[in-house]
């Protein structure tokens, strides 16, 4: 038997779309798969976190029959086979229910699932899908049970495809006890052919980003959309959200407007002021114990500028403190450390072309052969221009570089100025804005000649640091170690990820990658 691995697979000259296809052609057996604008597949995985995270109008709710329902909690994500969550509350025309709540895309998938025959299923208490396909029989269990069922569709707070853009893929719950997939059995012998769609995945997941940048240039700026890009990138993780609410509040032109000052420290402290008051980060001084005077001095320096530009900003416009996320993360990481660093880049960038004269040197660079990352850190912001770069030491004394000697108000000064971005950090926020960023500014046919070299910086940029999505997938699917690999390999691992895996045990059975690997040798070329 001639096997795929006999045959060489060259690298793209293009971004193209031959991931998408392969994609979407393992999905032609659900002819129900609904597609985003972007042409993305809605899967099971963005309705269960539109769920869990509640990103619905909570008010009014009805179950398709009528009946008033209320969410108490959506319950616990379930790694097990059976439905989606566990130990879900919910009130069902004033009486509590306690128990299992399944997810799917369509209302007939309870069926074509086949859980009305799984007893797994029997303690269900609400059967939660984003569409309904027509007038549906009730939803019923395995032991007769009548299931109340709710419609999302019409209670999403926002665009589906927003939702879509925004979906935190590399903080999707997974189990520890992951196993590998049924895919690995095929890639074991079809290593390169592996190699060759987790690289053309990593492409579509920036070309999709660049799509969305370039609709989104039809009607923002791109000095917008980057900073929205950093704010996203600073806030990865558990604190994602409160940075993009935090960017939504604060659009670069409200911020001039409301800090109306030139020069570069006070600026940046003006900024740090009002990005830690609508946070809810600024502390009372004689609620806190064991703050030493340089910590006191700056505490009152932020609270008496915040006690000024509050007056232009809403109650509803804070963000409350509990919000915030500190659990788990490196003290580094702390929101505190984030929130100064968004403050001295948007110090030197928030004039009316700041952020598109850092993108077009980016692209410059990158055309030219010239890009090196190291300069691209150092000069973040600029060395030569006023300020600090961020990590460079530092004056102690002043109040803008307070945060590159500390973690936390309380916390014992650094001897020594600690970076408050290194440099995984803004690698990411390079590939996940900068790079789609350029590619939706200057794709062109004319430009065709420029996305190729943008293309070749991409083959070639190497991962920093692994990243817990793609060391899953990888796993799973019988890549195997990922370390040392390209930021193109790894991107592409959490792409697939995205477009079929999923942690709950069981769900191999019905995931279409495998199926790729089945596909006739022309499929490919």
């Amino acid at each position: 038997m001639k096997y795929i691995d006999d045959v060489k697979f060259h690298n793209p000259t293009n971004f193209t779309d031959r991931y998408k296809k392969l994609r979407d052609s393992t999905f032609v057996k659900e002819t129900e798969k609904p597609y985003l604008a972007t042409k993305q597949p809605v899967t099971e995985k963005l309705v269960k976190t539109i769920w869990f995270d509640q990103q619905i109008e909570r008010r009014g709710l009805r179950t398709t029959d009528g009946k008033r329902i209320a969410i108490i909690t959506p319950g616990e994500w379930n790694f097990d086979e059976g439905p989606d969550f566990i130990n879900a509350k919910i009130n069902l025309n004033g009486q509590d229910l306690t128990g299992d709540v399944e997810i799917d895309i369509y209302s007939s998938n309870w069926k074509t699932h086949k859980h009305n025959k799984n007893k797994n299923f029997n303690n269900v208490v609400l059967h939660v899908f984003l569409w309904s396909k027509g007038k549906e029989a009730k939803t019923i269990t395995q032991d007769k049970k009548i299931i109340p069922s709710l419609e999302l569709i019409d209670y999403i707070n926002d665009d589906l495809e927003i939702i879509d853009s925004n979906f935190d893929v590399e903080n999707y719950p997974y189990s520890s006890k992951v196993r590998a997939g049924k895919c690995a059995k095929h890639t074991l012998k079809k290593y390169s052919l592996l190699e060759y769609i987790v690289g053309l995945a990593g492409d579509e997941k920036i070309k999709l980003k660049s799509d969305i940048f370039a609709n989104r240039l039809a009607k923002e700026s791109i000095n917008e959309i980057i900073y929205q890009g950093i704010m996203d990138g600073l806030g990865y993780g558990p604190n994602r959200e409160n940075f993009k609410k935090l960017a939504e509040i604060l659009p670069l032109e409200r911020i001039s407007e409301i800090i109306k000052l030139e020069k570069f420290e006070e600026k940046s402290v003006r900024i740090q002021s009002l990005f830690f008051g609508v946070a809810g980060l600024i502390p009372e001084i004689e609620k806190i114990e064991m703050l030493d005077d340089e910590a006191k001095n700056y505490i009152a320096k932020i609270k008496k500028i915040w006690k000024t530009l509050r007056q232009q900003i809403k109650p509803a416009e804070t963000i409350k403190k509990e919000t915030w996320k500190f659990r788990g993360l490196r003290p580094y990481n702390f929101p505190y450390r984030r929130l100064a660093a968004a403050s001295l880049i948007i110090s030197r960038y928030i004039d009316d072309t700041g952020f598109e004269k850092l993108l077009q040197n980016f692209t410059d660079k990158v055309l030219a052969g010239k890009f090196k990352l190291k300069n691209f850190v150092d000069n973040f912001p600029p060395k030569d221009k006023a300020g600090p770069p961020l990590a460079e030491k530092t004056a102690a004394t002043d109040s803008s570089n307070f945060w590159f000697y500390r973690t936390t108000f309380v916390s014992k000064k650094f001897s020594k100025p600690v970076a408050l971005l290194g440099e995984e950090r803004i690698l990411l926020i390079l590939i996940n804005t900068f790079l789609p960023a350029a590619i939706a500014k200057i794709n062109k046919p004319e430009d065709n000649a420029s996305i190729k070299i943008i293309l070749q910086w991409w083959l070639k940029q190497p991962a920093i640091s692994t990243n817990r999505t793609a060391r899953i997938t990888s796993w799973r699917c019988g890549f195997g170690n990922i370390k040392g690999v390209s930021e193109r390999v790894q991107q592409g691992l959490i792409q697939i990820f995205r477009d079929f895996c999923d942690t709950k045990k069981g769900t191999c059975t019905d995931c279409g990658f495998q199926s790729i690997f089945t596909m006739p040798t022309g499929t490919f070329f």
